[in-house]
């Protein structure tokens, strides 16, 4: 077990290709009635959504130079930058998307190649 735990402290390189931010629907994992089945609660699909859109809105704004604070209108134009179907995100999306771009800003072993 704490041979597991050493190989998961590690430094490891995550790299992120710089791609521009651009308007289009970034290709989204499945969503939660695939990827958790028919038996998934709603409570389940709910978070399950949430969290996809967050970390691809997050990878996308880290992606540009972005980090934290963001503002809530930040994160709302980014959303719509992305064309995912919501008029506004909740505020449990903006705050999901927050913790995620927090993540990807505290780990330094996460670049962004150009």
């Amino acid at each position: 077990m704490f041979r597991a735990l050493r190989r998961a402290l590690r430094p490891a390189r995550l790299h992120i290709p710089a791609r521009p931010f651009t308007a289009g629907t970034p290709k989204l994992p499945p969503a939660a009635r695939e990827a958790l089945g028919a038996d998934a609660t709603a409570g389940e699909a709910i978070a399950y959504n949430r969290v996809r859109v967050a970390t691809i809105t997050a990878v996308a704004l880290y992606r540009i130079g972005c980090t934290p604070p963001v503002t809530d209108d930040d994160l709302d134009y980014a959303v719509h930058a992305l064309h995912f179907p919501y008029s506004v995100p909740s505020p449990e999306t903006r705050a999901s998307i927050r913790a995620a771009l927090a993540v990807l800003d505290a780990d330094h072993t996460v670049t962004v190649t150009h």
